[in-house]
């Protein structure tokens, strides 16, 4: 038999871990559909390189999650006292590879009231999250601290600040934002311990049908995880269609 070796699980990794235990707990569905993001491409261009993919989604989604309460709704309270709690603003996670003492892990930052942004202060807020290191003294301090705490503590300290409407809101987004579209990964699937996650998967180049021809363009798949104990998917799926359409028409000007 081949010997095994056991070592401390990583600090940097707990966040995920506490993570993923509330995670658990909601009723996950998926769908997902093809994106032609020829008009996100050539946004990207204009703009010299600054306005990512994210970014974009993070816009077009936000102004469209605006327009359903339903899927702004978070759910509240254990199975004999179900409450909904619905913010007025529109609050954006995003998620980003890190490397913290020599371990890979996902943290995560957000955007506050994406809706009434632009995508350029979208873009802004996503840049700072994405640029800054995961110190004492950053946007990533607080998870810092919950990293180095027993992992015990932080799950207790993790459930009660979920308590607190607003605070979850700021903590977790509406929804969330992840992206695998800098490796050879057409989808993503995210985990979500709220009620809507997009995932982006890689740009690739497509054979589209267009005006009874077809064409290449660059397309991605955009996929959507939804809680179903809180949204039905018929309503998952207009959210979703509605995104799709937004950033295949998106305004280049």
């Amino acid at each position: 038999m081949s010997a095994v070796t056991v070592r401390e699980f990583p600090r940097a990794r707990r966040g995920t871990l506490t993570f993923l235990g509330g995670a658990r707990e909601t009723c996950h569905v998926y769908l997902w559909a093809d994106v032609d993001a020829s008009r996100m491409v050539t946004a990207r261009t204009a703009s010299g390189g600054k306005l990512s993919f994210v970014s974009m989604l993070a816009k077009e989604a936000a102004d469209v999650v605006a327009d359903f309460p339903d899927a702004r709704a978070m759910l509240q309270g254990g199975a004999l006292r179900p409450r909904l709690a619905v913010p007025d603003a529109v609050d954006v996670k995003v998620l980003f590879d890190k490397t913290v003492d020599g371990q890979r892990c996902v943290v995560s930052g957000t955007v506050p009231d994406a809706a009434n942004l632009s995508v350029i202060e979208v873009q802004d807020h996503v840049t700072t999250y994405k640029d800054a290191p995961v110190d004492a003294t950053g946007p990533y301090r607080q998870l810092l601290k919950m990293q180095r705490l027993p992992l015990p503590v932080a799950r207790l300290v993790y459930r009660a600040a979920l308590r607190d409407p607003a605070r979850r809101a700021a903590l977790q987004g509406t929804f969330s934002v992840t992206s695998v579209g800098q490796e050879q990964v057409r989808a993503i699937f995210p985990m979500i311990s709220g009620t809507l996650g997009f995932g982006i998967g890689r740009i690739a180049d497509t054979p589209v049908a267009d005006s009874g021809g077809v064409r290449v363009a660059p397309v991605f798949t955009l996929s959507l995880a939804f809680d179903h104990r809180v949204i039905d998917g018929a309503v998952a799926s207009e959210v979703l269609g509605r995104v799709k359409s937004r950033l295949e028409a998106l305004d280049v000007a």
